[in-house]
């Protein structure tokens, strides 16, 4: 067994570009689009069960919209009118599939039935599969409406409304409640917004970056790097009152806030007692103003998910465990080219060791951590 080997891949999915052939105002790669589609798939869920009475995995939805693209760290992002060309279409299906099965044989094997699942079936034909592929559609269009409504490029122009046509005849009803909540319900339409604006967020201000990053992607890393060690933990050390849907919405709405507040940097949000409260008090004031905008059968969930991430409970101490093992991956990436990270990762290091005494922490310092730093990650 080999889990940095997923690790590594969610790490990966920041450098495989989407739509740059076409000159885009705003690059777009692998990781955010993941990210937004998870997201959106929160969204769908709640929608398929509060508005059209569907009972179905929304664990399961969520978590293939997040990884459903984790094939990409292999074959690269290949072009739509590539992958449905008759001379290459079932050999492009072949290869992706059996990438994906090799991602998942490196897990654990009690991990590797769920991330079967996630990962190889995550658009395969069931409901749950063509919602999955919808949402990606869905994330698509929204990308070439920013695109279109900042900039001249035609290309962009003509796409979006391609897209938007054919979402319009979606055979999924949540996909079509939801396109036309984005032209008459300002309350989605602005939360599907931050969302898609998370990307523009960078984070590690101040600090020059080898591995440049922003608020989507690792956004993105939290929520995969969260539903492993869920998973882990029930799994492997038997933890079974982890309620893993709560736990992956929490860590993919932990930091929308932030495409209001912007990433302010934790020596300044945590430099006194009274700062840090302050800072919390107005993000939860920013993150409540942004639920209170939504229809009433999603105050609740979103609330807890966004307002609340990372609240005293076992999921919110996931979520805070992976955030943590973010930024210590993220500093042992940056320690060859910048030795201001090497205090970071110390201090990184050292906080998680003395705070969490979790069977996931453990795990990840035992066997993980040692495989990412930066010699390792770039062969």
């Amino acid at each position: 067994m080999n889990n940095s080997r997923y690790a590594k891949a969610i790490f990966q999915m920041q450098y495989v570009s989407r739509w740059r052939e076409f000159s885009p105002r705003y690059r777009d790669n692998a990781a955010s689009h993941s990210f937004r589609c998870a997201a959106i798939a929160v969204l769908i869920g709640k929608i398929e069960e509060a508005v059209f009475g569907n009972s179905l995995s929304r664990l399961q939805l969520t978590a293939r919209a997040l990884l459903h693209d984790l094939n990409e760290t292999v074959t690269g992002s290949i072009k739509y009118v590539t992958k449905k060309d008759i001379h290459v279409a079932d050999h492009i299906k072949r290869l992706e599939h059996e990438v994906s099965k090799e991602l998942v044989s490196h897990l654990s094997r009690s991990l590797q039935p769920h991330f079967h699942d996630y990962i190889v079936c995550a658009e395969d034909d069931s409901y749950i599969g063509q919602l999955v592929r919808e949402i990606d559609s869905f994330d698509a269009m929204l990308f070439c409406m920013r695109e279109y409504e900042l900039d001249s490029n035609p290309y962009f122009v003509s796409k979006y409304e391609q897209l938007r046509q054919r979402l319009g005849d979606s055979p999924c009803p949540s996909i079509k409640w939801l396109l036309e909540s984005l032209d008459n319900d300002e309350g989605i339409r602005q939360f599907l917004h931050q969302i898609l604006n998370l990307d523009l967020i960078d984070r590690w201000g101040g600090s020059f970056n080898l591995i440049p990053d922003d608020d989507a992607t690792h956004s993105f890393r939290v929520a995969a790097m969260s539903l492993f060690n869920g998973h882990l933990e029930q799994e492997r050390f038997g933890i079974s009152e982890i309620k893993l849907h709560r736990l992956l919405g929490k860590a993919l709405m932990h930091d929308i806030v932030e495409g209001v507040s912007g990433d302010v940097a934790s020596p300044i949000k945590k430099s006194s007692a009274v700062v840090r409260e302050a800072f919390a008090a107005y993000e939860e004031k920013v993150a409540q103003e942004m639920t209170a905008q939504l229809p009433s059968f999603l105050h609740e969930e979103i609330t807890d998910f966004l307002v609340n991430a990372k609240d005293d409970t076992y999921e919110g101490e996931l979520v805070d465990i992976a955030d943590k093992i973010d930024a210590l991956v993220k500093s042992n990436l940056e320690i060859r080219n910048n030795p201001h990270y090497g205090d970071k990762y110390y201090s990184q290091l050292l906080h998680i060791q003395h705070h969490y005494e979790n069977p996931c922490v453990i795990f990840f310092l035992a066997y993980i951590l040692h495989d990412l730093s930066y010699d390792n990650f770039v062969r």
